[in-house]
């Protein structure tokens, strides 16, 4: 069982990565299992391709709240997001984040998917 600072460091390392366009797929278990929407994605292949389209319109992120208590976290995070076309727009997420070995092996993500949608369909 990992301990709360190596969660901690792992976590804000990820998010770091993803915030500075990095290697944030390095920090993802091959097992990982991701819950968005009601779906459940297994294996790192899956979450990667959900997430990397998601990170296609993400321009930086901001954690408003970090809480962790040992191999789990909970982060809110603020997306700021910007269309093809060149809208903004945030996006408001939970996650819910567990470690082992180094590595999230578990994601799940809560979010106004609607508003999301809807502002993905104004291009």
């Amino acid at each position: 069982m990992e301990n709360y600072t190596t969660t901690k460091k792992i976590i804000a390392e990820y998010y770091d990565a993803v915030n500075q366009k990095g290697d944030w797929q390095s920090f993802i278990a091959d097992d990982m299992t991701f819950t968005s929407s009601g779906k459940i994605t297994h294996g790192k292949s899956g979450y990667v391709d959900a997430t990397g389209r998601f990170l296609q319109v993400v321009k930086s992120l901001k954690i408003n709240e970090f809480i962790v208590e040992g191999n789990k976290a909970g982060v809110t995070v603020e997306y700021s997001l910007q269309s093809p076309s060149g809208k903004t727009s945030t996006c408001e997420v939970a996650e819910i984040l567990m470690v082992a070995d180094n590595k999230i092996y578990s994601s799940c993500i809560f979010f106004d998917t609607e508003a999301f949608r809807n502002f993905m369909n104004q291009g």
